[in-house]
């Protein structure tokens, strides 16, 4: 290996390579741990450590192999390239719909580097919806923007708040408050607007739906056909902090509503069908 992409070509030629390489860079292994990491046979880990030793990456520590100081180098830079590369993976299919334009024009996709992706596939296409549940049915505290909010959602929250512990600020748009109140939830959806622990807005305009649970921010991203496709979730501090001045804005610009205010607009849905 003569060239700086051939030694790229080596390790990603083969995901034992990595594997092994990824294993040490936790510390020293016996050949024993790395056939077990790699699920691999004796001769498989003989080549790869004997590769790895002329390539100056590993030196033999009685029974144990370790990183030398250049092989902790590799395998920091391809350890790291591998994850922004699994991200970007994961993203491939959202980012035609992913809501940039919510957050920043200059957004910059390092800050999702280590998100965790839920993306719906032919196997599991509700996948994202059933994430979405989970964080807001368990969560602690949340602050959400919301542009639809459904039965199941009505149902999560109810569960988390009024029957739970749940803190919730939660700002809809007029079609998300809807919805809600044309829904066989909609006194379950007073409730919740009722519930000392939470807040609850009307913001009228279009948002782009996600938040913030424990800590951890979330996207839902939608496609054309405002079909959930994918959820995105960061504890990137960056990130969060871009959603809370968001939420914080459509909050700001938003009316919270009563139990009062919303047996008005009962009133004026009913008297429009």
């Amino acid at each position: 290996m003569d060239t700086p992409l051939e030694d790229i070509r080596f390790l990603a030629d083969s995901e034992n390579r990595f594997v092994a390489l990824e294993s040490l860079a936790s510390g020293p292994c016996t050949r024993s741990e790395l056939r077990s990491a790699t699920e691999s046979s004796k001769a498989t880990i003989s080549r790869l450590l004997g590769d790895f030793e002329r390539q100056g990456w590993v030196a033999k520590e009685g029974n144990r192999y370790a990183l030398t100081p250049l092989g902790d180098y590799v395998a920091t830079i391809f350890v790291d390239l591998y994850d922004h590369m699994k991200t970007a993976h994961e993203l491939r299919d959202l980012l035609p719909w992913f809501p940039l334009g919510e957050l920043d024009r200059e957004f910059d996709l390092e800050i999702l580097a280590d998100a965790s992706v839920t993306a719906a596939t032919p196997e599991n296409p509700m996948a994202p919806v059933a994430r979405v549940l989970e964080i807001e049915r368990e969560s602690t505290w949340t602050y959400t923007l919301a542009n639809r909010f459904p039965k199941a959602c009505i149902e999560a929250r109810y569960e988390a708040m009024v029957e739970g512990n749940q803190t919730c600020e939660l700002v809809l748009t007029p079609s998300a408050l809807e919805s809600a109140m044309t829904s066989p939830n909609a006194n379950k959806f007073e409730e919740i607007v009722a519930a000392d622990q939470s807040s609850v807005y009307l913001y009228d305009g279009d948002i782009g739906p996600g938040g913030i649970y424990d800590g951890t921010a979330y996207l839902i991203v939608a496609n054309e056909e405002d079909v959930n496709v994918g959820l995105i979730e960061s504890d990137d501090p960056a990130l969060i902090e871009r959603l809370e001045t968001t939420f914080n804005q459509y909050r700001e610009a938003s009316t919270q509503l009563t139990v009062s205010s919303l047996e008005a607009d009962a009133e004026s849905i009913q008297a429009e069908t």
